[in-house]
């Protein structure tokens, strides 16, 4: 495992901590050295996740990410707990059900964007003045394979409001970029989180695993490791970049 001794004097935010890829990345940030915020609606979930990281090391806050007020209170805390911030993780996301276009209501069309699309504006904006103050400002936001190809098997909002993290992901690059923020995305396959157990069968996990050229779903931990090296100082000149973490299911 590569090692980035950069983050012991780092802030890390990761939103949606509480379990599946943000527990990873934060768990993985923490490893490195950094001081982590875990943002996540289940605090408790949170805090359980931070209890399992080296003490000073991690500090649990509750956020809805798709409710500007609670955001806005989360990143203040966090900033007067840890000091600032220079890394900001949206992992926040996911979907209840698979779903056709057709039987998809519109109140779970608008719960869905918003957790997944809206969440992530709303984090970002919170977070830009404090990362305008850091010394090397990233934010990395976490898309899905969903938002780069047509899967019939999944959800129509969460595929369209990933397609648009990665296109708010070029936005902020571009915006941001002078300030000397990088702002790339990872897009992630069908990860074994326990979400993706609840919603998957295991003939349906068996499938996709058949498809993927490694032969095997990823782990929380491939997508945490390709965050760590996306906010290190070897990642300094990489901006409005989608790191694809499919194994090579997909090759843009």
């Amino acid at each position: 495992m590569p090692t980035y001794p950069e983050f012991s004097a780092r802030v890390v935010a990761v939103t949606g901590a509480a379990q599946g890829i943000g527990a990873a990345t934060a768990r993985a940030f923490a490893a490195q050295g950094a001081r982590v915020a875990l943002l996540d609606i289940d605090d408790k979930g949170a805090r359980a996740i931070a209890s399992e990281i080296a003490a000073g090391r991690a500090f649990a806050v509750r956020a809805d990410v798709t409710d500007e007020a609670s955001v806005a209170q989360a990143v203040s805390k966090t900033v007067s707990e840890l000091g600032g911030i220079d890394v900001l993780v949206n992992c926040a996301g996911g979907y209840g059900r698979l779903a056709t276009v057709e039987d998809l209501g519109l109140e779970e069309w608008d719960r869905t964007v918003a957790l997944n699309l809206r969440s992530v504006f709303l984090c970002c904006r919170a977070a830009i003045p404090h990362l305008k103050r850091s010394k090397a400002g990233r934010i990395i936001n976490v898309a899905s394979i969903s938002g780069r190809m047509i899967a019939s098997s999944t959800s129509p909002a969460y595929a369209a409001s990933k397609a648009g993290v990665i296109q708010l992901t070029r936005f902020l690059a571009h915006q941001l970029g002078p300030h000397n923020i990088t702002a790339n995305a990872v897009a992630p396959i069908t990860t074994l989180t326990p979400r993706v157990a609840a919603l998957r069968t295991k003939e349906d996990i068996e499938r996709i695993a058949s498809q993927v050229p490694l032969r095997r779903l990823a782990t929380p931990e491939d997508s945490a490791q390709a965050m760590l090296f996306l906010a290190s100082d070897a990642a300094s000149y990489l901006n409005g970049v989608t790191l694809d973490v499919n194994g090579g299911r997909v090759m843009m």
